[in-house]
């Protein structure tokens, strides 16, 4: 009776210890699992993000490329807006959509300026959309953002020039405020915004000699800015770069960036360059 007894206290025993030992081994079998995870996925993002940077850093002239159709190093045209770029990083290979675009969208804060470029353009229309209505900050709380557009056209014989124009939103605006020199010329005017957007301006190109660049300035609060040529086609406006990274074990991880095809200048640019008295900093 007493062995039969003792047997049963070895099995307890035995059941107790392994129970254990299955809990410890399963835990240590999730950590390893998590820390492979984690690892793998660092491994994927810096591929990705490697590749991004390997891309923009030569983005000019693969920009040129999508716009030849032609072929360069690492990088194949797959559409007449897009190639594909295989980068190596770190013994994993990103591969990374390039697209162009000749509308501009991006949301400018009240420091920053919107830039679109009019090269070679001499007629037409272009038409300017802010205040996201799926941006409830741009719409609801503060009311649409205030915009000054500016316009520099001419050539380096005759001279530059630059043209403003101020369109007022409901974001709030104290008497005291002054409209911008140059709120009312001929030029642009109000339109109709398509069903995404809460305001919207056009300006006239053929108003102007040689028109070279638009550039929009939020007031008061930040907005979503969208700007396409209304019956004509605009130059190459912006990147989207989307780079993605697959381990062995197949972890994935994406990166996505947008990139203006002409770089940014200062809002102080437009007040700085043609002003006709001296600048005091």
């Amino acid at each position: 009776m007493k062995q039969g007894q003792i047997l049963i206290l070895v099995l307890l025993a035995v059941v107790v210890v392994l129970a254990i030992g299955l809990s410890v081994a399963s835990r240590n079998i999730t950590n390893l699992r998590t820390s492979t995870q984690t690892e793998q996925s660092q491994r994927a993002f810096t591929a990705a993000e490697g590749g991004v940077e390997d891309v923009l850093s030569n983005l000019t002239e693969i920009g040129e490329d999508i716009v030849a159709g032609t072929n360069f190093s690492g990088c194949q045209p797959i559409s007449f807006d897009t190639a594909e770029c295989n980068v190596t990083v770190g013994g994993l290979e990103a591969k990374v959509e390039v697209k162009s675009s000749g509308v501009y969208e991006q949301t400018v804060t009240t420091d920053k300026v919107a830039q679109i470029d009019l090269d070679g353009l001499s007629s037409g229309e272009v038409k300017v959309e802010w205040a996201s209505k799926d941006e409830d900050s741009e719409v609801d709380a503060n009311g649409p953002a205030s915009v000054e557009i500016s316009i520099v056209y001419g050539d380096n014989v005759s001279g530059y020039n630059v043209q403003r124009w101020f369109f007022q939103g409901s974001s709030a605006r104290t008497s005291n405020e002054t409209v911008p020199v140059g709120s009312n010329p001929a030029g642009a005017d109000t339109c109709v915004a398509s069903t995404e957007f809460e305001l919207c301006a056009k300006v006239d190109l053929s108003s102007f000699t040689s028109p070279r660049i638009l550039r929009i300035r939020p007031f008061w609060v930040q907005t979503t800015v969208r700007v396409a040529g209304d019956g004509i086609t605009l130059p190459l406006q912006k990147y989207d770069v989307s780079s993605t990274a697959k381990t062995e074990i197949g972890v994935t991880r994406k990166v996505q960036v947008s990139r203006s095809a002409l770089p940014q200048v200062p809002a102080v640019f437009d007040y700085a360059i043609y002003s006709e008295t001296d600048i005091i900093k």
